[in-house]
């Protein structure tokens, strides 16, 4: 991870590093060796940042703000532990994931204990009445993760469907972000409130971001092919605006669908292309502009100073 890509808060983020290493720590060799491996292993430490960057329209205070930001980042972390279990997921970020590494049932373990960590860390920092952030969060995510594993291969997902989604399993983090930095900075009740909303719009536009790169990207992430969603029977927008815009691509989607990923190279990239070409991709931008939009409202009614210019950027840059 390197904080240059938040130079506003770069102190904080390095503070933060040192933090969730020290933090992460375990008595069991082999459970730190796992939790290591994975923290280690970086990213851009979008949620954390969201988290001291909203806090700095309050009062900072960095003995509370950073643990809560670590807590976001472990919770994050341990998200996609689960996810590479479900998905069967052999490498993220570069590297050999932890179920490929140490085995499916370690993999388990290692994410249920980085939730415990992430729920401690909040408890010295936060009072109990506001743990429901974290709570909500967990369950949202959950859910969110659940409904998208219920309709594995549906051709029948709708935009609402989608929407509700990945509200759940991805904007609820980044507004929760906010609001524990909102709280913990006690911001005006106001300024909470756009904190909030600007946390969930950018999650929503972060994950159709992340949608539309998985047809549009010459890889899409290391290790993962282009049109990897469709691959896994993950029905995303592009695909349902593209049935909108070409009834006639259904038979053929379908089809594909219902063999649950037992295709050729060959039929994964015709469907793709087929994807593709149905104008799905345009049009889910459309709706990616509209909650970049919604955010950078929301980021009108913040006071002015250089943390409001680095959410901006940060909005702009998707």
């Amino acid at each position: 991870m390197s904080s240059s890509y938040y130079p506003e808060i770069e102190k904080e983020l390095v503070l933060l590093e040192e933090f969730i290493q020290k933090n992460i720590r375990s008595r069991n060799r082999l459970l730190n060796e796992a939790v290591s491996s994975i923290v280690k292993s970086g990213g851009k430490r979008l949620r954390p940042a969201f988290v001291i960057l909203a806090s700095q329209f309050g009062k900072y205070n960095r003995k509370k703000v950073i643990p809560a930001a670590a807590a976001i980042e472990i919770l994050h972390t341990a998200t996609l532990i689960h996810d590479d279990v479900v998905d069967r997921t052999k490498f993220r970020r570069g590297q050999v994931t932890i179920s490929e590494k140490f085995g499916v049932d370690m993999a388990v373990y290692v994410g249920d204990y980085l939730y415990t960590k992430a729920v401690l860390l909040l408890a010295g920092n936060v009072p109990e009445k506001r743990l429901s952030i974290l709570a909500k969060g967990i369950k949202a995510i959950c859910e969110g993760e659940v409904d998208q594993y219920q309709h594995k291969y549906s051709i029948d997902t709708s935009v609402y469907t989608y929407l509700k989604r990945i509200g759940r399993k991805t904007a609820v983090l980044f507004s929760a972000a906010c609001a524990l930095g909102a709280y913990i900075a006690k911001c005006p009740q106001e300024v909470s409130r756009s904190l909030v909303k600007l946390g969930l719009y950018y999650g929503m536009a972060f994950q159709i971001k992340d949608d539309i790169n998985n047809y549009t990207k010459a890889q899409y992430e290391e290790d993962k092919p282009v049109g990897n969603d469709i691959l896994e029977g993950i029905i995303t927008l592009p695909v349902i605006l593209g049935l909108k815009l070409k009834p006639e691509l259904r038979e053929p989607l379908k089809n594909f669908l219902d063999k649950k990923g037992n295709v050729t190279e060959d039929e994964a990239a015709r469907v793709v292309q087929l994807i593709k070409e149905s104008g799905g991709v345009e049009e889910s931008r459309v709706f990616l502009n509209k909650y970049v939009e919604k955010a950078l409202k929301e980021i009108q009614n913040l006071p002015d100073n250089e943390y409001k210019k680095a959410f901006e950027r940060i909005i702009k840059a998707l």
